[in-house]
């Protein structure tokens, strides 16, 4: 049970830095720029999960093939995102990466199976985290893309009309369009760069601001926590087998 638990101190650890990534996080785009905290923090999470999903193969390899002859060592497997289930099974990465499961305990082959990407039960995240971690060996890990979209809000009185980036409204002459008894006037066209005159509501234009891993464009924060929810979910399913 011992690979089990550090498996699950692992996850627990690095859900508890989340909190201090979204600050860094949030910090870091106020000044439009990543900072170096940021960056360990979010390299400490991801080698600490990887290690978590090596340390759960580990457990299922003392529970259920250890011999004490050998000690080879031991990856948690997973398929590629290119894989199908098909190529995955045929290529025998499970039994290399955990020998003798397959022998011992085909049915935990087959929730190894369910884990991956392809699996309607799965973990689509999985196999780009992996890429990810496999890529930064020797490298630091940088999310460098920041990405800035606007969007214009038009409200009153409960009512609400949004405008997205690259988006426009014409209203011609003679016409107008009326928001919760706001009204906006015939003979304009509207975007988030040229806001409507209007008489009455209130308009907002919101700029919504996020970095992104640059080898895979996934937005930073969202992908960590589905890292995060993913890695404790697949410890918890593989330690109750």
């Amino acid at each position: 049970m011992a690979a089990f638990d550090d498996a699950e101190a692992l996850v627990a650890h690095a859900e508890s830095e989340l909190p201090a990534i979204r600050k860094a996080y949030e910090e870091s785009l106020h000044a439009k720029t990543i900072s170096t905290k940021l960056l360990i923090e979010i390299k400490n999470v991801f080698e600490n999960l990887r290690s978590a999903l090596d340390f759960a193969a580990q457990g299922l390899y003392d529970r259920h093939c250890k011999h004490a002859s050998t000690r080879p060592k031991i990856y948690f497997p997973y398929a590629n995102a290119s894989q199908s289930k098909q190529e995955f099974e045929n290529n025998g990465r499970i039994n290399a990466c955990v020998p003798g499961l397959a022998a011992s305990r085909p049915d935990v082959v087959t929730a190894l199976l369910d884990i991956q990407h392809f699996s309607p039960a799965g973990h689509g995240w999985l196999p780009k985290f992996m890429e990810m971690n496999n890529e930064n060996k020797h490298q630091r890990l940088v999310p460098q893309e920041r990405r800035e979209t606007k969007e214009m809000r038009i409200s009153n009185g409960g009512a609400t009309i949004s405008v997205g980036a690259g988006a426009s409204i014409s209203v011609g002459h003679g016409a107008s369009i009326s928001i919760g008894g706001a009204t906006i006037h015939g003979g304009q066209t509207f975007d988030v760069n040229n806001p409507p005159r209007m008489q009455g509501g209130k308009i907002e234009v919101i700029t919504w601001v996020s970095f992104h891993f640059e080898t895979t464009g996934e937005a930073v924060v969202p992908f960590l926590e589905a890292a995060v929810n993913g890695a404790k979910d697949i410890v918890g399913r593989l330690k109750g087998l």
